[in-house]
C-alpha cells in the first residue's frame, strides 16, 4: 500500500491502515516473547568485551567492606557524572562522591554499544555532558560513541568523581538506628567464581542507573543448535575478535566471504547495516516493523559556528532548551537553533508531553486527532523519502513505518535507506510476526530457512514501563521499617514527589515517573540533576553546613499533591494507545490494557505514576521555580545527632 491520498481522505484512511499494522503485532505475552541475557545458558552472551582488568580505576577500586560514603551513585554513565558533577558544582567536595557500576569504566550506554557506526542520533551540542564546562568541542554536529564515551571520562576527570568498577550492587537497605543505607555489593574481577560481596554504608543513594543495559533477544525455538554451530553476539556486546576492525575504524574485513543476518531495524541497526554492507559478501536484515528513517544530514563542526554559538555563558543550557521546545511543540521559545529532523517532528510531542495545553478526560479522543493531524506532513515526508531513495519499490513499501512519531523513536541516517540498493542486501520482512525460528544452520522465516555464518541481534534491552525502579536496576532496596520499594511502588497512593524523591525512603534520589523526558535524554537528565542537587545543598545549609548529618525525605502530602498534578497531566499520553508495540508502551501492553475499563480511582493511581505530561519545557520550569526557594519545600528534614 502506498502513500494514501486525498488529503481530504487520509485521517480515517491513515488511522486504518495503522491500527491493521498495530493489531498484527499485539501479543498478549507482552515482555515474555523476549528473554533477556542474564537467562540460563545465555550468559556468556552477556560478558563484558571492553573491560581492562589492568586498569587502576578498576584494580584499585575506593570501596571496600566497611566503607563509609556520602554520596553513592549506582551508575557510571552520563546520568551518573551527570549527578556527581551537579552535586560537585553545587558545593559537595568531589572525595564524598563514588559512582558504583557493574561495567569497566564510565559511559553506561555508551561504554557497552561500540558497534560499527554507533554514533548519538540527537545533535552533540545538545547531547553530550558538560561542554561548556569542560570546553570540548565535538567535531561532528552529531557526534560518534567513541568520542561521546570520552567526553564523559573527561567530565569525570573534571569534576574529580571516582568510580567503582566492575561491581554490582545487591541491596540497598535504610538503618534507622545508623541513619545510613546498608549497601551489599559483589565485585567480580574476571572469573565469576571469584567474585567478592563486601558491605558499605552511604549517607544518600543517588540511583542513575539507566535502562538500556541488559541485553534481550527474542525467545524462540532452536537457539542451542544455532549458538552451538553459528557465531553469534548482540549489538551492545560486539565482537571484532570475529569481524575485524575496532570502533574508532570500524573495517570489517573478517566478515569478507561470509553470510550475516541481523536481527533489528531499529536505531541501533539503522546504524549498523551499512556498516556490514560494505564487507559481508550476504546481509540478511530481519525486521518485525519498520522505523521512520529521515536524512541525518552530518556535518564537521565549523570552528566560526561554534566560536560564535559558544560565545555566551549559559550557551548549552539554551541550546537544549530550544531543542525541547520544538519537539514538545511549546510555543514561544524562539528560532530553532538545531533545525533538523528532530525539531520537524512536533508530534514527537505525544512521547514527551506538551506546554500547549491541559488534556481533560473527556478530551482524549480530539487530542488523539489532533496529534495525528499535526504529525501527518512529517510521515507523509518521510514515506515519500523512502520512495525517493530505495530503487526496488517492493522492499521501499516494506521499510515504510505506519504509526504516529511518537509511538517509537524515530531514526535518521545518511545511508541505511541507500543499503537497500546493493546486491549483497535482503530484507526479510516478517510483517509483524517475527522470526519462526532458530536452526542450527541459520534462521527461518515463512518455513524458508536463511543459512548464515554469524548473527548479529540489535534486538534492545529488557525494558519494562511497570516495573518499579529497583526492579529496573534488579536492586533489593528496603525503606523505612523494611518496607520494599517494590511494594510501595505496586501500592494503590504509590507516587514520586517532583520525579526524584519517594516518602518512606529517607536521602533516597533518583529519576523516576513523575519526571520529564526529551528525545535528548541529557536534557531531562540535568534538569533534574540539578534540583536533587539544589535540595540536598540547601537543607545542608539549613542543618548547619557540611559537617553535620540529616535525614531528608518528602512528606507523603508533597507526594500526594505532586502526585495529583501528574495524574492532572497525564490525559496527555492517551495517544500511546494507538501505537505499535514497542518499549514505549510495554511491548504492546499498554495498548491491550487501555482497553480495559477503570474507575475514576484506578485512573488516579495509574495517572500518578506517569511522566510530566507538560513535557520538559513545562518541568524544567515548574522545578526551577520550585527551587528558587531558600528551603527544600515539601520535606521533612531531621538532624542526626553524633550517636547515631
Amino acid at each position: 500500500m502506498g502513500s494514501i491520498r486525498p488529503l481530504q481522505d487520509v485521517s480515517k484512511a491513515l488511522l486504518d491502515k495503522y491500527a491493521e499494522e498495530r493489531d498484527k503485532r499485539l501479543k498478549h505475552s507482552g515482555q515474555k516473547q523476549y528473554v533477556n541475557f542474564r537467562s540460563r545458558g545465555l550468559q556468556d552472551l552477556d560478558k563484558d568485551p571492553w573491560v581492562d582488568y589492568n586498569d587502576p580505576r578498576v584494580n584499585d577500586p575506593p570501596l571496600k567492606d566497611g566503607t563509609n560514603i556520602k554520596y553513592l551513585i549506582t551508575g557510571a554513565g552520563i546520568n551518573g557524572v551527570v549527578f556527581g558533577g551537579r552535586l560537585i558544582e553545587a558545593g559537595i567536595s568531589s572525595k564524598d562522591v563514588v559512582c558504583v557500576d557493574v561495567a569497566g569504566g564510565f559511559g553506561g550506554t555508551w561504554y557497552y554499544n561500540r558497534y560499527p557506526g554507533v554514533m548519538c542520533d540527537v545533535e552533540g551540542y545538545c547531547y553530550i555532558p558538560f561542554l561548556e564546562e569542560t570546553g570540548y568541542q565535538p567535531r561532528h554536529k552529531y557526534s560518534y560513541g567513541h568520542e561521546i564515551r570520552r567526553q564523559i571520562e573527561r567530565s569525570a576527570d573534571h569534576f574529580g568523581i571516582r568510580g567503582q568498577f566492575c561491581t554490582s550492587i545487591d541491596s540497598q537497605i535504610w538503618d534507622e538506628r545508623k541513619k545510613l543505607w546498608v549497601v551489599t555489593m559483589t565485585r567480580t574481577v574476571g572469573d565469576p567464581s571469584t567474585s567478592t560481596t563486601f558491605t558499605v554504608y552511604a549517607e544518600f543513594i543517588m540511583m542513575s542507573s539507566a535502562p538500556f543495559i541488559l541485553p534481550k533477544m527474542p525467545d524462540l525455538p532452536g537457539f542451542e543448535d544455532l549458538h552451538r554451530k553459528k557465531h553469534v553476539f548482540h549489538s551492545a556486546r560486539w565482537d571484532y575478535e570475529y569481524t575485524g576492525g575496532t570502533q574508532e575504524k570500524p573495517d570489517l574485513e573478517k566478515l569478507r566471504g561470509k553470510r550475516v543476518a541481523i536481527i533489528g531495524t531499529g536505531a541501533t541497526a539503522i546504524q549498523i547495516v551499512p556498516e556490514l554492507a560494505k564487507w559481508a559478501d550476504q546481509v540478511y536484515v530481519v525486521q518485525r516493523t519498520a522505523t521512520h528513517v529521515g536524512p541525518r544530514n552530518q556535518a564537521e563542526t565549523d570552528p566560526e559556528y561554534w566560536a560564535k554559538m559558544t560565545s555566551e555563558k549559559g550557551w548549552q543550557k539554551k541550546r537544549r532548551l530550544a531543542f525541547d521546545a520544538y519537539v514538545s511543540n511549546s510555543k514561544g521559545y524562539g528560532p530553532d537553533p538545531v533545525n533538523d529532523g528532530w525539531t520537524a517532528t512536533p508530534a514527537g510531542s505525544g512521547f514527551l508531553g506538551s506546554k500547549s495545553k491541559l488534556v481533560a478526560p473527556n478530551e482524549v479522543e480530539e487530542h488523539i486527532k489532533d496529534l495525528y493531524t499535526l504529525d501527518l506532513p512529517r510521515t507523509e515526508s518521510l514515506r515519500k523519502h523512502v520512495d525517493k531513495i530505495v530503487k526496488d519499490k517492493h522492499t521501499a513499501e516494506k521499510l515504510k513505518a505506519w504509526y504516529g512519531s511518537w509511538c517509537k523513536r524515530p531514526s535518521f541516517h545518511d545511508e541505511y535507506l541507500q543499503t537497500f540498493n546493493k546486491p549483497n542486501v535482503t530484507l526479510i520482512d516478517t510483517d509483524g510476526k517475527g522470526l519462526d525460528r532458530y536452526t542450527e544452520n541459520g534462521i527461518q522465516y515463512n518455513g524458508i530457512e536463511y543459512e548464515i555464518d554469524a548473527l548479529i541481534l540489535a534486538t534492545g534491552f529488557t525494558v519494562d514501563p511497570d516495573l518499579d525502579p529497583s526492579e529496573k536496576s534488579r536492586v533489593i532496596i528496603k525503606g523505612r521499617e523494611g518496607l520494599t520499594m517494590k511494594e510501595y511502588w505496586h501500592s494503590p497512593d504509590a507516587g514520586t514527589f517532583l520525579g526524584v524523591t519517594m516518602p518512606g525512603f529517607p536521602n533516597l534520589f533518583g529519576f523516576f515517573r513523575g519526571g520529564s523526558a526529551s528525545w535528548n535524554h541529557t536534557s531531562s537528565m540535568d534538569n533534574e540533576a540539578t534540583l536533587v542537587a539544589s535540595i540536598v545543598t540547601k537543607a545542608q545549609k539549613q542543618v548547619g553546613g557540611q559537617g553535620q548529618r540529616f535525614v531528608i525525605e518528602p512528606l507523603k502530602e508533597a507526594e500526594y499533591e505532586y502526585g495529583l498534578e501528574v495524574a492532572k497531566r497525564a490525559a496527555w499520553f492517551a495517544a500511546m494507545s494507538s501505537c505499535t508495540p514497542g518499549y514505549f508502551n510495554g511491548e504492546g501492553m499498554a495498548t491491550l490494557e487501555s482497553k480495559e475499563p477503570k474507575t475514576q480511582e484506578q485512573r488516579l493511581q495509574q495517572g500518578k505514576k506517569a511522566n510530566w505530561g507538560g513535557g520538559p519545557v513545562d518541568y524544567r520550569e515548574m522545578v526551577e521555580d520550585y527551587a528558587a526557594n531558600k528551603n527544600p519545600q515539601g520535606f521533612t528534614i531531621e538532624v542526626v545527632s553524633a550517636q547515631a
